[in-house]
């Protein structure tokens, strides 16, 4: 049986946003941000030395005897537990860092906007925003990770450890847009990590799950990926259902799901994995029941380091999505499909290798006279690393067996042709690439040429 310390509690709260509720359906009241702390007693413990050691004001003590009804500050129960105020107990700070950043992302601290980079420490109180096409992920000393891809706000709460329990105290507000999160187990009993949303609160003790809400703030979901998760009202009357690995809740206002099956990983199509177009483009193998799709590259198999994040939608018979500039080298693609709920499935993890070969034939050729002489320059454009040579072919009537001309070994991106005779042509670039050792070879489309008189 889970503690509710080690459950997820979504609160069901009411919104800024003037949503109301019947009275009987009103959400209760978020948890406070700042909880007590347990404290057991031990032999030889006194308010008064407890406060010296632990407290960041020693005549604080007198807060503590007051809150838990101590007749005598010298004369502790053993085995009793205090309740105390963290906001009155001594903390360390705990470290943070960007460990990636890509694309537009901020750093607001005090109000103020600073471009973010790799490398900067983070502390209470920061809001860490990425805008459109922007990816940021952070690590702390324990190694719990959390990702935030593009048109997401999370504000550092609480990042700090007490030193009467060494609990370390980790608590973030997604105030929008989505968050991946992995949270190394923790042994402290009083230890907290937990992620806010405007519906919900997402507190685990060690796990990898993902929080999200959509644009209107009034639904936010829980996906769990690894471990196991309780769901709960913030009342703490809803039950405290256990959600297993690969399965996923919404909140809204009025109160939070049923555990849902999340959709499976999606499988890749053919042709993936090597992309050498001047558009990088998926095909995705159709999921039951599935009404769009994810897709994230990232520069590491660990997705730290993502770069781009494409939705597409399932009106066509075979999924695809496309991506803009992707310079060479090899990445990894990460599938996932949602549902009809707006939950996010299982994720299928590739590589793919990124290897511009682009042969684009131009326009076709207008006849410029010299003299007694016509001439037809053809000009085509090549994208992509390696040396390359041409091989033109033009072909009479539309028939491509046996060109008329035939050129292969050109350096250049262009020929010129003198005195073609009035009719129809057809003409083709191929290209053969020479690049770390290997020769591979492009062979362009057939383009159609009408000349006249």
């Amino acid at each position: 049986m889970m503690s509710k310390r080690d459950m997820v509690l979504v609160a069901a709260g009411a919104l800024a946003t003037g949503l109301w509720l019947p009275a009987a359906n009103r959400a209760v009241a978020a948890p406070p941000l700042d909880v007590p702390v347990a404290y057991v007693v031990k032999p030889g413990d006194t308010l008064i030395g407890l406060a010296s050691a632990y407290l960041n004001k020693p005549d604080d003590y007198r807060l503590v005897q007051a809150a838990n009804q101590i007749a005598r500050p010298r004369a502790l129960k053993i085995g009793s537990t205090l309740q105390i105020d963290p906001r009155l107990l001594k903390s360390t700070p705990i470290s943070a860092r960007l460990s990636a950043v890509s694309g537009q992302v901020d750093l607001e601290t005090n109000g103020a906007r600073t471009p973010a980079r790799a490398g900067m420490v983070l502390v209470e109180g920061q809001r860490l925003i990425t805008g459109k096409g922007g990816f940021a992920t952070f690590e702390m000393a324990d190694d719990s990770r959390v990702t935030l891809p593009s048109n997401t706000s999370l504000r550092i709460e609480r990042m700090r450890q007490t030193l009467l329990n060494n609990a370390p105290q980790r608590v973030f507000h997604l105030d929008q847009g989505r968050g991946t999160i992995s949270a190394t187990p923790n042994t402290s009993p009083g230890g907290r990590f937990e992620v806010r949303t405007p519906v919900s609160i997402s507190a685990v003790r060690g796990t990898e799950f993902r929080v999200g809400q959509d644009p209107s703030g009034g639904q936010a979901q829980t996906e769990v990926l690894k471990g196991v998760v309780g769901v709960d009202l913030a009342s703490g009357s809803g039950g405290g259902e256990p959600v297993p690995a690969g399965f996923g809740v919404s909140a809204t206002p009025s109160g939070v799901s049923g555990p849902v099956a999340l959709l499976p990983a999606p499988r890749l199509g053919e042709g993936g994995q090597r992309q050498s177009e001047a558009i990088v483009r998926f095909k995705i193998q159709p999921v039951d029941k599935a009404v769009a799709y994810r897709l994230s590259l990232a520069r590491d198999a660990g997705f730290i380091d993502v770069i781009a994040e494409a939705t597409t939608q399932t009106t066509t018979q075979v999924p695809t999505a496309e991506f803009g500039e992707v310079p060479n080298g090899t990445y990894f693609l990460r599938l996932t499909a949602l549902d009809q709920g707006g939950l996010e499935g299982l994720p299928a993890d590739y590589s793919f290798d990124r290897d511009l070969d682009v042969l684009e034939p131009g326009a076709s050729p207008s006849p410029q006279a010299a003299g007694k002489h016509r001439h037809f320059l053809f000009r085509w454009s090549a994208a992509g690393e390696g040396v390359r040579t041409y091989r033109f072919q033009l072909f009479a009537d539309g028939e491509t067996a046996s060109p008329i001309i035939d050129q292969p070994g050109l350096s250049e991106p262009q020929l010129t042709l003198t005195d073609l005779a009035p009719g129809t042509y057809g003409w083709r670039i191929s290209a053969v690439r020479f690049k770390d050792g290997a020769f591979t070879e492009k062979v362009g489309p057939i383009q159609t040429l009408q000349i006249g008189r």
